[in-house]
């Protein structure tokens, strides 16, 4: 296959704003045919904007313009409703974050793929930030040797921060049982976000995940993390046998084991129609590992490599029938934990073990 033809649903602010401009910059790989949303206004719109029609009918965009594969970007609790009727139609899909809000629903979603033979990937962003690809790449290669205990604190809420834990410890490695609790503060009154309510009070979310091959998953999350001036910083942190990472600095033990040694990262570019974008990120470690951007020949930002990669997964996979990159599983197992983490809190921090009973 060449080009493939990628119908999206969802016209709000993010598949507007995100979305449908990234698939018409990668005008190599992908060929926008139809916009789906069930409000007429909007949709014409975006429609109207990339010259394709506009659909306020997903079953009817498929059967009209049967595409190779579908974008889906609309609220997560409602994914199943298109995603089972792409998979009904022989269309692979993606759908942003979470694979859907309710467990049932996302297992609906992937047996229907797994019956009608199509690929489900689910765009979780924040692993596939640039700079924890390359951290992932470190990891895999052994550099740190096994990673003992893993940190998130509010860099992601929910699913986001869980799947981040999880790209350190590793997705293959089961979670066995969590511990959840939850604490309210009161802070100095301040603007949280413009336009918002002034606050002068935080919920705290706080979870301890044990794994199968005992290393455990430290969750933080604060109700202000998202705009407030109070909680500024955020980040990850991991602690392994040869070394650890706090946000993305480094550090390893030298060879006699008695001096740490920074790791540095560089940075590499390509020049495409005059935009700077990144071709690679270096490590300087020994074996030396090198994080290479398979979409650097496209004039993206950082931000803009993240989700593009998530429309090439899907493409890739239908190109070549492999399966996509993070897929229905890791999707599903980050909100399994979500769900699991709230049930221990709401159960004065009583263990709750997995696999999740619905």
């Amino acid at each position: 296959m060449d080009k493939l033809k990628i119908a999206h649903i969802g016209a709000g602010n993010r598949g507007s704003n995100t979305y449908l401009p990234l698939i018409t910059k990668l005008k190599d790989d992908l060929e926008l045919v139809a916009v789906c949303d069930i409000h007429e206004g909007r949709v014409t719109q975006q429609a109207e904007k990339y010259n394709v029609p506009a659909y306020t009918d997903t079953e009817l965009m498929l059967q009209k313009e049967k595409p190779d594969i579908c974008s889906i970007v609309i609220t997560p609790s409602k994914n199943h409703i298109p995603g089972l009727l792409c998979s009904q139609y022989g269309v692979s899909y993606c759908t942003e974050t979470p694979i859907n809000t309710d467990l049932k629903l996302a297992d609906d979603m992937i047996e229907s793929a797994k019956q009608h033979g199509t690929k489900l990937e689910v765009n979780e962003n924040y692993y596939r930030r640039p700079s924890e690809r390359i951290k992932r790449e470190m990891i895999l290669e052994g550099i740190f040797g096994k990673i003992n205990v893993a940190y998130n604190d509010f860099r992601g809420h929910g699913y986001h921060g869980i799947g981040l834990i999880r790209s350190y410890l590793g997705f293959d490695n089961e979670p066995v049982q969590v511990y959840g609790f939850s604490k309210h503060f009161s802070v100095q009154e301040h603007e949280w976000r413009k336009g918002q309510p002034r606050r002068k009070s935080e919920d705290w979310e706080h979870a301890v995940i044990e794994f199968e091959n005992g290393s455990v998953g430290i969750f933080n999350f604060s109700s202000l993390s998202y705009g407030s001036p109070l909680r500024g910083f955020n980040g990850t942190k991991f602690y392994a046998e040869r070394g650890m990472c706090f946000r993305d600095d480094a550090v390893l033990l030298n060879e006699n084991a008695d001096e740490q040694i920074p790791v540095t990262i560089t940075r590499k570019t390509n020049n495409v129609d005059g935009y700077d974008t990144l071709a690679a990120l270096v490590a300087n470690t020994n074996p030396e590992v090198v994080w290479e951007n398979p979409l650097q020949y496209y004039p993206l930002s950082d931000g803009e490599i993240v989700v593009a990669s998530e429309l090439m997964s899907i493409a890739n996979a239908v190109r070549n029938d492999t399966e996509p990159e993070y897929g229905a599983y890791n999707g599903r197992k980050d909100r399994e934990i979500d769900v699991a983490m709230a049930r221990s809190r709401n159960n004065n921090g009583a263990p709750v073990t997995f696999p999740l009973q619905y």
